[in-house]
């Protein structure tokens, strides 16, 4: 008797879970959210699963929306195979529409190309202990350059050269660089700096390719 007690309750809990997660797991793209199989966490699809509407989508979710690997197949039949980030598709994925294939990087949404450009690219460093690029913003167009060294200014740098093919060049106190830059950009710095003890000089060249437009700062330590 007691043993058809717990059976009966465990069976009721059963179907409340699967019930509950089934009416209560939401996604939160309108086009495929009539329907959805898979893993859930606090009442929105999360992980491994499959949601359908209008369109459909098989792949993994995070917090209701399509995150990491996964297919997205239209009413129409196309369909996206590859990776999501938040409900967009971001990183290298495939298109296909009809007999129309595109293959290669997304961006929030928005196809990049067959091949990943990233924003910098350092082509070469010589005698450059370390080195940091930041983006500082997304509008402007100038490369600004700084020089550290031991924490603070490097102010023993000689023969400064910059070499560029876009742009023009500009110093503002310790800082030099290039404004009025059209992107993508090459840039070359060469220079002489004593070390930290100042007993010895050696020689600096370092060059970047910068893709994305904006407003750039460079920082040389040696």
């Amino acid at each position: 008797m007691k043993f058809k007690k717990w059976f009966f309750l465990i069976a009721i809990l059963s179907g409340n879970i699967l019930f509950g997660q089934e009416r209560e797991c939401k996604v939160l793209i309108e086009d495929i959210s009539e329907k959805y199989s898979g893993r859930c966490r606090r009442g929105l699809a999360h992980g491994s699963g499959i949601a359908e509407g209008i369109d459909r989508y098989e792949g993994r979710f995070r917090r209701g929306l399509p995150h990491g690997q996964g297919t997205y197949t239209w009413a129409d039949g196309s369909y996206y195979e590859g990776q999501w980030n938040e409900g967009r598709r971001e990183g290298k994925g495939v298109l296909v529409s009809g007999e129309k294939v595109l293959s290669g990087y997304w961006k929030d949404d928005e196809y990049l190309g067959e091949e990943l450009v990233l924003p910098y690219k350092v082509i070469r460093s010589i005698s450059v202990s370390r080195y940091t690029v930041t983006k500082n913003s997304d509008t402007g167009n100038s490369v600004r350059v700084r020089f550290m060294q031991a924490g603070s200014h490097n102010d023993s740098i000689e023969d400064l050269l910059l070499g560029y093919d876009s742009g023009s060049q500009f110093f503002s106190g310790p800082v030099t660089g290039l404004e009025n830059v059209v992107f993508p950009v090459d840039v070359r710095i060469t220079y002489r700096s004593w070390n930290q003890l100042r007993t010895s000089q050696f020689n600096v060249t370092f060059e970047i390719s910068v893709n994305d437009p904006g407003t750039w700062e460079i920082i040389l330590f040696n």
